[in-house]
């Protein structure tokens, strides 16, 4: 498996917020994880990409440990966390200049990956312009052509789609799903049953532990056919 993650937990001084989480994830699998706010959707999140270091418990990718792979293991993951890594007084092209040169990225190589890029996220009418003139879906958009100027394995969104539009919300996924038919392995949070449902397999967190794994429909039979815990139809 591509991911594998062994047991592992999370706590804040005596408050528990992952328990004994084990889950296996193959490479160029859409995999999408469910639950209600407070469930530990970002911590997982956050531990698999090496943001924060779990209380114990390992996560491998493909083959390697996160917690003693270095920089070597962060450079096959592009993240997207909730919260936007963009500097709005900048235009769209320079952040992604920035950023890029930040992963290494110079010269001409910088400049095709960036132009492949402003394609992928379908921004190139409005990439001259100041962030801050931008949509919410605009900025999401952008956020996730950051993530993906490296050309990671494996690339973690947390919920990539919070407050965009229709359109947006429909790029993001649809890109999602054609980088996945390439073999980049997707592992991303939402409140949308309709996005779930574009996984090949989601997982629901409920109290920090896994309460189902499986495709969509496997998923909601468990659960008996009800909403999925924190998701909106």
């Amino acid at each position: 498996m591509f991911i594998t993650i062994r047991d592992i937990s999370k706590r804040y001084g005596s408050k528990s917020v992952l328990h004994n989480v084990n889950l296996e994830i193959a490479q160029g699998e859409m995999f999408g994880v469910g639950g209600e706010n407070g469930a530990g959707k970002s911590t997982l999140l956050s531990i698999i990409a090496s943001v924060i270091k779990p209380s114990s418990g390992e996560v491998l990718i493909d083959g390697v440990s996160v917690q003693r792979g270095g920089a070597a293991i962060r450079k096959q993951i592009g993240y997207v966390p909730q919260e936007l890594a963009l500097y709005p007084s900048l235009r769209g092209i320079d952040n992604l200049a920035f950023w890029g040169k930040l992963y290494g990225l110079r010269g001409k190589e910088l400049a095709l990956r960036m132009d492949e890029i402003i394609d992928i996220i379908d921004l190139r009418d409005r990439i001259k312009e100041r962030v801050d003139a931008y949509s919410g879906g605009m900025k999401r958009r952008l956020n996730l052509g950051v993530a993906l100027l490296h050309k990671p394995k494996l690339l973690i969104l947390d919920e990539p789609t919070a407050g965009v539009d229709v359109r947006s919300r429909r790029h993001i996924i649809e890109t999602l799903k054609e980088m996945s038919k390439h073999g980049c392995t997707i592992l991303y949070t939402s409140h949308h049953l309709e996005e779930m449902e574009a996984c090949d397999r989601i997982g629901v967190l409920k109290g920090g532990e896994i309460l189902a794994v499986g495709i969509a429909q496997e998923v909601k039979h468990h659960l008996k056919g009800e909403n999925l815990h924190g998701i909106e139809r």
